[in-house]
């Protein structure tokens, strides 16, 4: 039993352990445009009037995939599906989506390289034709945070009740378990009778 009972726990390691293995896509849009954006002057945000978002460097499909905790938003080709530029959304660090301030389908992404073990960065602006494109792309990345956060708490509870000691109810050998039962008093029983005459 004790066999049969660890191969199940075997299997269902294996299957979860695919399951974090396979890429799954949050969100994907065919039609995604990128600009070239100016500096950040100062401290404030940025506005997507200041890019001419009439003239994009680059447009093609974004995906946002998920592949166990990691994130991956992905600027595409539309027909090769060679990548142009990726984002990763990561717990801990700051968040690679920036909205802009004047409007909801306009973005600044923080795109990463790996040049020679390298890490490099640079802020593109990105902007969706409609505005549920653009909801349903921040919608994906919020359900990721959101994943990420219930299973560390998971993680967390799991650990806390490993490490604390479970109480043992069980009746020890010679202790006696007392039950206190009321009864039915004289008039209610008369009255159940009564009842159950009629």
């Amino acid at each position: 039993m004790a066999a049969q009972q660890q191969h199940l726990d075997t299997a269902s390691d294996a299957v979860l352990d695919q399951l974090e293995a396979a890429e799954l896509v949050l969100f994907h849009v065919n039609e995604c445009y990128v600009y070239l954006i100016p500096p950040r002057k100062s401290a404030a945000s940025y506005r997507a009037d200041e890019w001419n978002v009439n003239k994009w460097v680059w447009d093609g499909a974004l995906k946002v995939v998920t592949k166990g905790e990691e994130c991956t938003i992905k600027l595409e080709d539309k027909t090769t599906g060679e990548l142009y530029a990726r984002a990763f959304l990561r717990d801990g660090e700051p968040h690679p989506v920036e909205p802009v301030i004047d409007s909801s389908r306009y973005f600044v992404l923080r795109v990463e390289e790996d040049i020679g073990g390298r890490k490099r960065h640079a802020f593109i602006g990105i902007g969706f034709r409609e505005r549920t494109e653009a909801y349903d792309f921040q919608a994906a990345l919020y359900d990721h945070m959101k994943y990420l956060n219930k299973k560390k708490t998971a993680e967390e509870m799991e650990q806390h009740f490993q490490t604390t000691s479970s109480v043992d109810y069980s009746l020890k050998e010679g202790e006696t378990l007392v039950l206190q039962i009321k009864n039915y008093s004289e008039r209610a029983y008369k009255f159940y009778r009564k009842e159950a005459a009629e």
